[in-house]
């Protein structure tokens, strides 16, 4: 049977595959002017479900790699901070040779003169400030630097002295304690603000500690005289120092005391070694973050970027196919009834 094909169906025809074309080449020019290969999420569900949750990681990264640049800054203050001290400690331990070497006594006060001001530079490194946060203070900020709040309430550090004591977070600390005290002093709740310190989220269940605390910087291990470990404040082995030196003591005395300042020059680069292993692995976090920044980029990239190349090829064959059908359509559509008359 043949079916009977009128002008009419020609340009219903037509005009439906025209419409397809202009369709086609629209969907292009949207992908050409947007760079996305997708305008709506009916497009491609999955694909654009993929892109946002890779979105998403690239979100969380940058917070995580955020933080690790803010811990790095801190690290990199808080190991100034303890080199700082060292050099306090080695300038004590070389004017303590000096002391046991001096011929003239006259020397003596001029010495003592010098070791005081080092411990005062040393109670002020112990202050130092990154931002609004004491570096060895744990969560204290400074103070409110009022006339009515004591000098002691300032800052976390405090060197009272009249009674030659060194005050930390508004408690005094004792020159030399067993290693139980210690830890019962740390145990107290009350007392449990002294040991904090300022901890970054770094990565996923990751927190570092960017901070030392000062109690942690200011207490190391060491033994008695009768060798029995024990917990021993550095600031005071400096004081014992200073005095000693005042009182004019003999070198066999002086001479005691330069394994105490030497152990706690030890505790220090001991204390800057943890801090450059920190920043050690901060730097491979930092490298791992930057990777992941990549990977996910290409992930989201590769779910809903267009590949221009290929966008521009194929509008150009949609233009030539439309074109072409415009062609074709008006040499169809053209002829009347009167042309086939005639």
């Amino acid at each position: 049977m043949v079916t009977r094909v009128t002008n009419m169906m020609l340009t219903n025809t037509l005009l439906s595959n025209l419409s397809m074309n202009l369709n086609r080449m629209d969907k292009l020019q949207n992908q050409l002017s947007s760079g996305r290969k997708y305008g709506h999420i009916s497009d491609d569900p999955s694909a654009l479900i993929y892109a946002q949750s890779a979105r998403n990681k690239l979100a969380r990264l940058s917070h995580y790699q955020g933080s690790v640049e803010a811990a790095q800054s801190w690290l990199t203050q808080a190991e100034a901070g303890v080199m700082e001290l060292n050099k306090v400690v080695g300038a004590i331990y070389e004017e303590l040779i000096s002391t046991g070497g001096a011929k003239d006594i006259k020397d003596k006060p001029n010495i003592a003169a010098a070791v005081e001001q080092l411990l005062d530079h040393y109670v002020d490194t112990l202050n130092t400030v990154y931002g609004d946060r004491f570096i060895f203070g744990g969560y204290n900020t400074p103070g409110d630097y009022s006339v009515d709040t004591p000098e002691s309430d300032l800052k976390p550090f405090f060197f009272d002295k009249d009674a030659g004591t060194l005050w930390f977070n508004g408690v005094e600390l004792d020159s030399e304690m067993s290693i139980a005290a210690f830890e019962a002093m740390l145990a107290n709740p009350v007392n449990k603000f002294m040991s904090d310190v300022i901890t970054f989220d770094v990565g996923p269940a990751i927190e570092m500690d960017v901070t030392i605390g000062g109690i942690d910087l200011i207490f190391y291990t060491t033994v008695d005289d009768d060798n029995n470990p024990v917990m021993r404040n550095m600031f005071n082995v400096l004081l014992d120092v200073y005095n000693a030196i005042i009182d004019n003591e003999s070198t066999d005395e002086l001479t005691k005391r330069i394994t105490l300042v030497q152990d706690g020059q030890n505790h220090l680069l001991t204390k800057a070694a943890e801090i450059g292993g920190r920043q050690r692995r901060l730097e491979l976090l930092e490298a791992r973050y930057a990777q992941d920044d990549l990977n996910y980029e290409k992930m989201r990239s590769d779910a809903e970027d267009a590949e221009m190349a290929e966008v521009i090829m194929y509008l150009k064959m949609a233009e030539t196919v439309y074109q072409s059908a415009l062609s074709a359509g008006a040499r169809v559509i053209q002829p009347t009834l009167m042309d086939f008359l005639r």
